[in-house]
């Protein structure tokens, strides 16, 4: 394959980087990636060319892409630049997702020419999408990058154009009760959680103080915190995670590609 293949995707709990690095694996080498999980990594715009392949890989959030990260793809540009676009949620629904990423790169000079909406363990609780994605997940994202280059082998643009689920007007974003971790006294202020807080919403001068306006309930601080300090104890948060369990803790909902 005569493309760059480069990775462009937001990770807080590692299932997004793990499915697009498995996908990569069988389409070709990587060139370059840009992992965007820290606020760091989204500071300046990024440009791609006609011979740039580029993977994007998101989670979803209540069937959206996170608004911070559409704002941040406006300084994402492409050049006639063939993508593909995937998202990750939790095995309950990806909603719009999928459309809204789709829509917001091409607008930005990417044609998508695949796409796909793959399972993670939900970030709320190990109960939903349990060790997703799973052996047979991964092997459905290395056979889709097989197909991928395949597609791009036979060199017929005119069916490069890949059509999703999803509808517009988006599904209108869910207005929830502002809710954050808060800290026991197993802290043993390691600072972790702060280092790899994707939105910078924990103080550096206090680890035990979370900005509540700022967090985005990734839960990565959580999942990182060595000493299981962290937890998310707003009842709102409690009714959405059993709500999850109930409805969604006993299904398996299996991987969609589209080419």
């Amino acid at each position: 394959m005569d493309k760059r293949l480069q990775l462009l995707y937001f990770s807080a709990t590692g299932t997004t980087a793990q499915i697009l690095k498995e996908m990569a694996s069988g389409i070709g080498q990587i060139k370059k990636e840009y992992d965007i999980t820290l606020p760091m990594n989204r500071q300046g715009e990024l440009a791609f060319e006609s011979d740039d392949l580029l993977i994007v890989g998101v989670p979803v959030y209540a069937g959206r892409v996170p608004e911070f990260l559409t704002d941040y793809f406006s300084k994402v540009k492409g050049n006639h630049t063939q993508a593909i676009f995937i998202v990750i949620y939790g095995n309950r629904d990806y909603d719009d997702a999928l459309l809204e990423l789709k829509d917001t790169f091409e607008k930005n000079g990417f044609n998508g020419i695949a796409a796909g909406a793959f399972i993670g363990e939900h970030s709320y609780t190990t109960l939903v999408g349990t060790g997703r994605p799973d052996r047979e997940d991964l092997k459905i994202a290395k056979k889709f990058g097989v197909d991928i280059k395949t597609k791009l082998s036979n060199g017929d643009t005119q069916i490069m154009k890949v059509v999703v689920k999803g509808q517009y007007p988006y599904k209108e974003k869910v207005a929830r009760p502002l809710m954050a971790p808060v800290t026991n006294d197993n802290c043993v202020m390691c600072g972790l959680c702060a280092r790899h807080c994707p939105v910078g919403a924990i103080h550096f001068s206090d680890y035990k103080e979370v900005d509540a306006t700022m967090c985005i309930k990734c839960c990565r601080c959580i999942k990182s915190c060595p000493a299981d300090a962290k937890a998310i104890n707003h009842p709102a948060f409690k009714e959405i995670k059993q709500f999850l369990i109930d409805k969604f803790g006993n299904i398996r909902h299996e991987p969609e590609v589209f080419m």
